[in-house]
């Protein structure tokens, strides 16, 4: 049974998806291996084909439906430029590093345009969002902390982070949009 709370996780299923890199081939960009996240919505580059009900079981569980996505899995989110950033999460907790390639340039990677973004987790957690206003606070799709990746059952596959301990202009930012678990973005 799925809980919606989102600090208890009771699936071990992982979704996700692998995008066109700029400058690859279809082959070049199939995913190798497990796919963890999946990006839907205005896309001009998708890698897979619209939702199935007989085989996309937990897309449907989620009422996740799409026409196309791109699919990410680890490696080909490690494939571009990566970025660290200095944040304390929770907020007012210990500082912590991560790492991971910035949310727009994810985006970039999906041929995602559009003005919001919803950033979807495992158990359904959702934050819908201005797409402009998260890309100018630095938004990262977090992979790891402090040089450990991500696991399901702790922040992974993928969480957004913000540069809250470098940006003194972030520094009162709550945690709403620190979406961890994150299977799913939708781009509009």
């Amino acid at each position: 049974m799925f809980t919606l709370t989102r600090r208890f996780l009771t699936t071990g299923a992982v979704v996700a998806a692998c995008a066109f890199p700029l400058g690859l081939t279809a082959q070049e960009a199939n995913p190798t291996g497990p796919i963890i996240l999946t990006v839907t919505g205005n896309l001009a580059a998708p890698t897979r084909q619209a939702y199935s009900e007989a085989d996309d079981k937990f897309f449907g569980y989620q009422e996740v439906e799409f026409d196309a996505a791109a699919q990410f899995d680890f490696d080909k989110l490690m494939g571009l430029e990566l970025h660290t950033v200095q944040a304390d999460f929770p907020k007012g907790g210990d500082v912590h590093s991560f790492q991971g390639p910035l949310l727009a340039d994810v985006l970039k990677a999906a041929g995602a345009t559009g003005k919001t973004v919803t950033v979807q987790a495992l158990d359904g957690y959702a934050v819908e969002a201005d797409l402009d206003e998260l890309v100018a606070m630095g938004a990262v799709v977090a992979l790891s902390r402090n040089g450990t990746p991500f696991a399901i059952g702790d922040y992974g596959p993928t969480q957004i982070v913000f540069p809250r301990a470098e940006r003194a202009e972030l520094a009162d930012m709550p945690d709403d949009n620190w979406v961890w678990s994150i299977f799913h973005i939708n781009v509009q």
